[in-house]
């Protein structure tokens, strides 16, 4: 009976260790992980600050509708006009 006991504690011990090495190991994964892309540098599109994608003069609507109407199969389908 003792020694029954004494092998339900060694391998609790060994599962415990286990764990805990794993455990350790992803954290410090996570954390090299981490550093590294912090370090990275940031890549912009290109665009500037002030630099919009619509053009001076022209509203969103205009190149909704410049977009549907500009050749074959091009624009929104169907079920998303409105």
């Amino acid at each position: 009976d003792f020694a029954e006991g004494d092998i339900h504690h060694k391998a609790l011990l060994i599962s415990v260790t286990v764990c805990s090495i794993l455990l350790v190991l992803i954290i410090i994964f996570c954390y090299f992980r981490y550093k590294r892309q912090e370090t990275r540098p940031h890549y912009s599109i290109g665009l500037e600050q002030d630099e919009t994608y619509i053009p001076p003069g022209e509203s969103l609507k205009d190149l909704i509708e410049q977009s549907q109407s500009s050749g074959s199969g091009s624009g929104l389908p169907l079920l998303v006009r409105k």
